[in-house]
């Protein structure tokens, strides 16, 4: 999406109804009917006015206008919805699941599914969930079933809980613990929506105290998805429970779901006790709280920091942020697919980052680049009610900068933020410092994608930045061709590890890196994840940083 720069709008809002739609809920509406104008329609006017916003959930099954026509033959239409409601995405649990061999169920499903490294995805998702939703209950419990087997002879126990409780047509008291041990899991991995997923299905099974545990962490992974209508109508519920230690559990989080959904009363007076960036720290300071994750509670500790640096030193507010943007690791977009492993932010925490990004361009006069990772935020996050409406009014003060061209992107977000805003203020008072960037520092901020040449530079340039504000400021950074990497890599790395890590440090993607060294792009992904373990990093940023550190 990139409203801001000019280019075309992300999707149509419907032209039938007039309740304003979340530019990431525009998104997927968008994906889903494959850019079509009319499916859009069709799906937009079946969500009520929370759901467009953003601010709860999306229906499991959305009423698509017509949907792909299902397999013909009922072993492959088996295969396609034992994929369908499958939570983990490795094709030897649909194999044990389907009891067909391999090269039979991929056959079948040639054109349904993409399979690769051992794992499947759909081609057409809308041709999935149009199997889904034509199956009958039996068909469906029954798939469930099999997958909880499956799932249980792999060792994925988790996984088999899960379906083995979507398989109980009645509800089962023995099942509410796990759920919910299984729902908090999923919720410290990254995983909000699947958390949410099993939280719910928690409360189906359990009672009494089990029941509002699964209401509080409904609750919560409703909040870290950035569903906060929903969050509060849990958080209530459990607030109703019964349960003393929920019920005070359920208030504390409930003052962050207020806050984000309601704003902070009068902008002005914040700002006469404290600066505009600490009082925008101030508000992230009371949602990162609850932060569910240790990924999250680093983000928004940076981000918290970041926002207290800019009233006095905004180089430093910047080299924070880009630190913190080389080292995270963007929010889950598989819906279904549980993440596995763990150090995924949350949407919710992802949002508060890329909004501070934003701001911290746009006082360092840098309107394009603020640009595109607002946009791209938008497209992704649910930002409209984090750090007091800040995306809001970046987005106007960045529409200012173009002349009062109104962009898409700030008309749909204003119409869901939260009426009081304490950022407006703040923008203000921070523009009219005259806050500069640092040189270097700027090009570090664009939206992260993992992978690729672009988020070498990105980590290239955020040790040059660094490297000018340091003490060695007229030593120049090495160019890739002239890269020494650290010594000590060569007592850790095999000499083929050191030959992928060399060309991915230079910038190169795994296709090149496999033609220059003439081999299969599977065996350097296989080098390069050797490499990142033996390292310790997670991302070719971090790598990056690493390897140019001795340089400075």
């Amino acid at each position: 999406m990139t409203s801001h720069s000019g280019g075309p709008s992300l999707a149509v809002v419907p032209r039938s109804a007039g309740a304003p739609v979340a530019p990431h809920v525009a998104a997927a509406l968008d994906r889903l009917g494959d850019g079509d104008g009319d499916v859009f329609d069709v799906l937009a006017a079946g969500l009520d006015h929370d759901q467009l916003s953003g601010t709860a959930h999306l229906p499991d099954h959305l009423p698509l206008a017509a949907r792909p026509t299902p397999p013909g033959d009922p072993t492959v239409r088996r295969l396609a919805l034992l994929a369908a409601v499958a939570v983990v995405d490795h094709v030897d649990v649909l194999v044990r699941a389907s009891g067909c061999p391999a090269d039979v169920l991929l056959g079948g499903l040639d054109g349904i599914l993409e399979v690769r490294a051992g794992r499947f995805r759909p081609v057409d998702a809308a041709r999935l969930e149009g199997v889904r939703a034509e199956a009958d209950l039996d068909a469906v419990t029954a798939a469930h079933r099999d997958l909880s087997r499956a799932a249980r002879a792999v060792g994925e126990t988790g996984v088999a809980l899960w379906h083995t409780a979507r398989g109980t047509v009645t509800g089962d008291e023995l099942l509410a613990d796990g759920l919910v041990e299984l729902a908090g899991v999923l919720l410290r991995r990254g995983d909000p929506l699947a958390a949410y997923e099993v939280a719910c299905e928690a409360v189906s099974h359990g009672t009494g105290e089990r029941r509002a545990r699964a209401f509080l962490v409904a609750g919560r992974a409703a909040l870290w998805s950035g569903h906060l209508v929903d969050a509060r109508r849990w958080l209530h519920r459990a607030r109703r429970s019964g349960a003393g230690a929920v019920e005070a559990a359920a208030a504390e989080v409930l003052v962050a779901v207020d806050l984000l959904l309601d704003g902070w009363p009068a902008g002005s007076e914040t700002l006469a006790v404290a600066g505009p960036g600490a009082s925008l720290a101030a508000l992230v300071e009371q949602v990162a709280v609850d932060a569910p994750a240790p990924a999250d509670r680093a983000v928004l500790a940076d981000v918290v920091a970041g926002l207290r640096l800019l009233d006095a030193d905004p180089a430093a507010a910047a080299t924070v942020l880009a630190l913190a943007a080389v080292r995270a690791v963007p929010a889950w977009s598989r819906r279904g697919v549980w993440v596995v492993g763990g150090g995924r932010l949350t949407p919710l925490a992802e949002a508060h980052l890329r909004v501070a990004q934003s701001l911290v361009l746009l006082c360092g006069d840098d309107s394009e680049a603020a640009s595109a990772v607002l946009d791209d935020a938008a497209s992704r996050l649910p930002v409209a009610h984090v750090v007091g409406g800040l995306a809001v009014e970046v987005g106007r003060r960045l529409d200012h900068d173009r002349e009062g061209v109104r962009s898409r992107t700030t008309h749909d977000l204003a119409r869901i933020a939260p009426r009081r805003q304490v950022a407006a203020g703040a923008v203000a008072a921070l523009r009219r410092g005259g806050l500069p960037v640092a040189a270097g520092s700027r090009e570090v901020l664009p939206p992260f994608r993992a992978g690729g040449a672009s988020e070498v530079a990105r980590a290239t340039s955020l040790l040059a930045g660094e490297a000018a504000r340091g003490p060695a400021a007229a030593r120049a950074m090495p160019c890739a061709d002239e890269l020494v990497l650290p010594v000590g890599w060569s007592e850790l790395l095999t000499v083929r590890e050191i030959e992928v890590t060399r060309l991915v440090v230079e910038g190169l993607s795994n296709r090149d890196v496999a033609q220059r060294l003439c081999v299969s792009v599977r065996t350097v992904e296989v080098h390069l994840g050797r490499a990142f373990r033996k390292l310790g990093v997670r991302s070719r940023s971090e790598l990056v940083v690493l390897a140019l550190r001795p340089a400075r």
